[in-house]
C-alpha cells in the first residue's frame, strides 16, 4: 500500500462537539486545525467562497462566523479557512480544550 505525503500545515483535531452551519443547515465536523475543516455532508462547488457559522454543541452562544474555500467534496467536505481574529480565538479554545493544553495566548 502506498502511503501518500501529509500536506497540512496544521495538525487536525477531532471536531467532536462542533456543528458547521451553512445556510441554515447543519453539518457535524469531523476533524478541525487551525487552517481547516473537514465536515459531513455538503454540496458545494470546488474553489467555492463558503460564509459559514461555526459552533460548538455547548450552546448556541458559543459560536464563530467565518468563510471557508472549498477544497475538496464528495461525501465530506474539506475547507481551508479564511482567517479572522475572532475565528482563531474560537478554534484554539476547541484545541486547548481538546487536548488538555491551555492556550496562554488566547485566554
Amino acid at each position: 500500500m502506498k502511503q501518500t505525503k501529509e500536506r497540512r500545515r496544521h495538525i487536525r483535531y477531532l471536531g467532536q462537539g462542533m456543528v458547521v452551519v451553512i445556510e441554515g443547515q447543519g453539518y457535524p465536523v469531523i476533524d478541525i486545525s487551525t487552517s481547516g475543516i473537514h465536515f459531513q455532508g455538503g454540496s458545494f462547488e470546488l474553489g467555492a467562497v463558503v460564509p459559514l457559522k461555526l459552533m460548538r454543541l455547548k450552546g448556541k452562544q458559543d459560536s464563530v462566523d467565518g468563510s471557508i474555500i472549498v477544497k475538496a467534496v464528495g461525501t465530506t467536505t474539506r475547507g481551508e479557512f479564511r482567517p479572522t481574529m475572532p475565528l482563531l480565538r474560537f478554534i484554539i479554545r476547541h484545541l486547548s480544550e481538546v487536548t488538555g493544553v491551555r492556550a496562554t495566548y488566547f485566554n
